[in-house]
């Protein structure tokens, strides 16, 4: 009977060893910019909008659902801020794991250089410490976050996470709307592109009229997708909250919403609440949501 009893707990031990090395961390990083310090709305630095709110309005929905949160804004949302970040999450990430970025701030397209791009231009998210144009000696674009190097981030998240985990990223900005505020409108990006030449941005449109797209997978890497708030040509407005008087990202505040109701989980379920959401907003009526995803 010892001996039964004995094995028993040892069986059991060993399951819960194994139980524990197979569950999965949720993990979210939170990066959003209200003030990017220009209080005086001069036309030539970056307008202040709504980022941080989002990020007030999104960390305590994900902390209920059991995400482990990290959160940069306003000055902590430096580019070296949220490099950093990405460094520290890849640290801990584990395979497995359920990952969700957002990024709530301005963007901008960065003209290409280095030829991956077939309309000449990248895109950038802005940390608060990137300049709008590009002055030879002065500023000349380290501080602007890249797709490409975004990307190098993503890659490694899910070679870390594995065939068993799930990444999310979330981008509530736009990456060639206006930067002028009405009464009415807040919108997020520039018009202009970031450029070492003096090339002129010109979107290409006749590529841009899909809202899914494809993205490729190497051998062992995680699943991933890509939540943009509109078109690259797009504006992505800022809608208020009636309720509470407070302006959001439109893409953020449609999460926040779905996620009173809906987890957050590995299905990517929820996103179709979103679309759904910001579809019958009116508000939105000339803005598409983008979804890219590797499966």
């Amino acid at each position: 009977m010892r001996n039964v009893i004995k094995s028993s707990i040892v069986y059991f031990v060993l399951l819960l060893g194994v139980q524990t090395l197979n569950a999965e961390t949720k993990r979210a990083l939170l990066v959003g910019i209200s003030d990017y310090g220009n209080t005086i709305e001069d036309p030539n630095k970056w307008a202040n909008i709504s980022g941080a709110n989002d990020i007030e309005l999104l960390k305590p929905l994900f902390k209920e659902q059991g995400f482990e949160v990290t959160s940069l804004v306003d000055r902590q949302a430096t580019h070296a801020g949220i490099t950093k970040a990405f460094e520290r999450l890849i640290k801990n990430c584990k395979k497995g794991d359920l990952v969700y970025l957002h990024f709530s701030m301005h963007g901008q397209p960065f003209e290409d250089l280095n030829g991956d791009e077939p309309d000449g231009w990248d895109e950038a998210l802005i940390p608060v410490d990137a300049r709008m144009y590009f002055e030879k000696g002065k500023y000349e674009g380290k501080n602007h976050l890249i797709d490409d190097e975004l990307e190098k981030y993503v890659s490694t998240i899910r070679n870390k996470l594995g065939t068993t985990g799930k990444l999310f990223v979330v981008l509530d900005a736009c990456h060639s709307g206006t930067s002028s505020r009405g009464d009415d409108d807040h919108v997020r990006g520039v018009r202009e592109g970031f450029t070492r030449s003096g090339k002129y941005y010109t979107p290409d449109r006749s590529r841009e009229q899909n809202d899914y797209f494809r993205v490729p997978t190497a051998v062992g890497q995680a699943p991933v997708t890509f939540i943009e708030a509109c078109r690259s040509y797009q504006v992505n407005k800022e809608i208020l909250n009636k309720e509470n008087k407070t302006w959001y990202g439109s893409l953020s505040f449609y999460i926040a919403k779905t996620m009173s109701s809906i987890k957050i989980d590995k299905s990517g379920k929820w996103i179709d609440a979103v679309k759904i959401g910001m579809k019958n907003d009116r508000r939105l009526r000339r803005q598409n949501m983008v979804i890219e995803t590797s499966k």
